[in-house]
């Protein structure tokens, strides 16, 4: 059993002498540096040094009588603990890098969002970090009800009042004699400047270009696709502030 659970500790990240101590400290319950020295057979310092490390991983507690520090192992579920925790921050941190991961210009990056729970927090952090009077450029299908398949219709409300809030302004292009198929009633909810595509240009898809970043939406099936990169994303919004600068603003 003993070399079983030093097996274990290894793969846990143990080093062999703080296995040892360990594996000591859980055997006698409660003791102090001195004597878990004694029972492992390692110099005091040393021992002191691994107990330190031990707790500051919080694998073990300590507590001070009489000037003398005492360590102990409240319970061997304490790992279990530990390693749940380091789960949490690991996935939590997996949400920062991949922010970070790659952002260099001459890195290009792309995500795929395709659960509704995905879906909606990348929407919800992709507007909080916009600022007050920012401009959200898109191409969008009113027909093809990518943003309705996607986030659904509730969020999709929910978008627009946090639009509103900031002040947030949408240029949007939509494919030839579209327009008229847009409810009134979406127009009058947001600040929207919508002009129509030239004739014979077909667009199924919904695209935002806000900063360096192109997200793309789709409804069949629902997800959407971010990518960060200049000149990626500057090379296609040239083609929309083209169309952009030769039609006719319609809203």
């Amino acid at each position: 059993m003993l070399s079983s659970i030093k097996s274990h500790l290894k793969e846990l990240g143990f080093r062999p002498h703080e296995t040892d101590v360990y594996i000591a400290l859980t055997q006698m319950g409660e003791a102090s540096a001195s004597a878990v020295a004694k029972k492992v057979s390692l110099p005091r310092t040393t021992t002191i040094s691994i107990l330190n490390k031990l707790a500051e991983e919080n694998y073990l507690s300590t507590y001070r009588h009489h000037g003398k520090t005492y360590y102990w192992v409240e319970t061997p579920r304490i790992i279990q603990g530990v390693l749940k925790n380091k789960i949490a921050m690991a996935e939590k941190l997996e949400e920062l890098l991949t922010d970070l991961y790659r952002t260099e210009p001459k890195f290009p990056f792309a995500h795929v969002y395709d659960t509704k729970k995905s879906l909606h927090n990348f929407i919800e952090k992709l507007l909080e970090h916009l600022s007050p009077h920012d401009v959200i450029f898109t191409i969008d299908s009113p027909k093809m009800g990518n943003y309705q398949k996607v986030l659904g219709e509730d969020f999709q409300d929910i978008l627009v009042q946090v639009k509103k809030k900031k002040s947030i302004v949408t240029h949007t292009l939509v494919p030839f004699q579209t327009f008229r198929t847009i409810h009134p009633e979406k127009l009058k909810a947001q600040s929207i400047v919508i002009r129509e595509l030239p004739e014979g240009i077909h667009f199924q898809a919904s695209i935002w270009f806000i900063g360096h970043q192109l997200v793309l939406f789709s409804g069949k099936p629902p997800f959407a696709v971010s990518v960060y990169h200049p000149v990626i994303v500057e090379s296609l919004k040239s083609l929309f502030d083209y169309f952009w600068q030769n039609t006719k603003t319609l809203s």
